[in-house]
């Protein structure tokens, strides 16, 4: 019941700073087009910021120490408060959608993005202990690690790939989140391996 109060609190924090991000924007640029497209990319901003802890927390346990132990334990904590910060992500690009009768997004880019949003909700919903029965630890661990490693795929092509294909006036702007999107799937990597490592050595 704790840990479930915890998560709560976390995901609510979390989708409140969503919206004290998105409110303001809105408040001064409008919620037209504009308006909404700067709203969009900050709030993009800062679910990336959420699922890159989650997502590297304990490959950075693994790397560099016990310094990163309490990011790696609360690793499920801040997948939830992603999912619950991104929710106001969704909401704004609904809004977008509707303002404009048609996707302003390239039609590959919203096919992924709603997988992503299915596998990243879906396992929200299963990381409650008692719906995560259903599955054996096996079939969990493949949807966990999966969405995790899609969503990360994601954001890399969402902030690395596609501004490049398109274009973009401030590319300065995209810089530091490319180099997080970049850096995520590097980091478990490398954790993946020198954990391969320790266990050889261990069993040797």
């Amino acid at each position: 019941m704790a840990s479930r109060i915890g998560a709560g609190i976390w995901m609510g924090a979390a989708f409140a700073v969503a919206l004290a991000i998105a409110l303001p924007i809105l408040a001064v640029l409008g919620a037209g087009d504009h308006g909404t497209d700067v709203a969009l990319r900050a709030t993009a901003r800062f679910s990336l910021l959420l699922f890159w802890l989650a997502y590297t927390g304990r490959a950075l346990m693994i790397l560099f120490g016990p310094a990163f132990a309490g990011l790696a334990r609360h690793a499920r904590d801040l997948g939830l408060s992603f999912a619950a910060a991104h929710m106001v992500h969704v909401a704004l690009i609904l809004w977008l959608y509707q303002g404009l009768g048609k996707s302003p997004i390239p039609h590959f880019v919203v096919v992924y993005d709603t997988a992503a949003l299915v596998l990243i909700y879906l396992m929200a919903l299963l990381s409650i202990p008692r719906l995560q029965t259903w599955l054996r630890p096996w079939q969990w661990r493949l949807l966990r690690d999966g969405t995790m490693h899609f969503v990360a795929l994601i954001f890399l092509v969402d902030l690395v790939m596609v501004p490049l294909r398109l274009g973009t006036q401030h590319p300065m702007a995209y810089l530091p989140f490319a180099a997080l999107a970049i850096a995520g799937p590097l980091l478990r990597l490398a954790a993946a391996i020198r954990h391969r490592m320790a266990v050889s050595v261990a069993v040797a």
